[in-house]
Order: C-alpha cells, then sequence, then structure tokens
C-alpha cells in the first residue's frame, strides 16, 4: 500500500511539472495572430515625383491592302473592296472573312 502511495504522488507530481511548462511555453510563443513583428517587412520603395509609367508603343498592324491591292479581308457574298480586319461589309452587312491570297504576293 505504500508503494501506491508513493506512484501516485510522483505521477501527479509529474503531471503537474509538465503542466506548468507547458503553460510558459505557451505564454512565452505570441500566436500568429497576435504576433506584431512581421519576419521579412517589405521593402520601402521611393519612387520619383517626375516618374512617368510608359506603355509599350502599339503593335505594327498589317495594312488593309498588300501592294498587289489584294484586300486582308473581303466579303464572302464578293462585294467589291474589303478591310483590314473581320468586320462587317460596308455593302451588304456580312462579316468579312480572310482572305489568303493577300499573303501569296
Amino acid at each position: 500500500m505504500n508503494i501506491l502511495k508513493i506512484f501516485s504522488l510522483l505521477v501527479v507530481l509529474v503531471l503537474g511539472l509538465s503542466c506548468k511548462n507547458a503553460e510558459s511555453n505557451s505564454s512565452n510563443q505570441g500566436s500568429p495572430a497576435t504576433n506584431t513583428q512581421n519576419a521579412n517587412p517589405a521593402p520601402n520603395i521611393q519612387v520619383p515625383e517626375n516618374f512617368t509609367p510608359t506603355t509599350a508603343p502599339p503593335q505594327p498592324t498589317d495594312p488593309p491592302q498588300n501592294a498587289k491591292g489584294v484586300w486582308h479581308f473581303i466579303c464572302a457574298k464578293g462585294c467589291e473592296g474589303g478591310a483590314g480586319s473581320a468586320v462587317p461589309c460596308p455593302k451588304c452587312g456580312t462579316q468579312l472573312v480572310h482572305n489568303q491570297a493577300y499573303h501569296q504576293q
């Protein structure tokens, strides 16, 4: 019976000490939500007052007609004329289609 009392006392003592250490460790470590220090702060970037952002120059577009006078896009119904992109035909309103002959110079 004496050994059982000593064993119980040791178990209570070990549990008490382990809980005490866990409590002190948790109080020393702040949770990420409450930690105000940032491990990697953002760099302080100074933009000059006279800085003007620029945009890329527009890409050159193909001319509506090649050197032979062939239109890049033509009307599928055969209307006269054409355009440089697939837009509605100015005469009948049908969408212009790509003219492969434009690329054969």
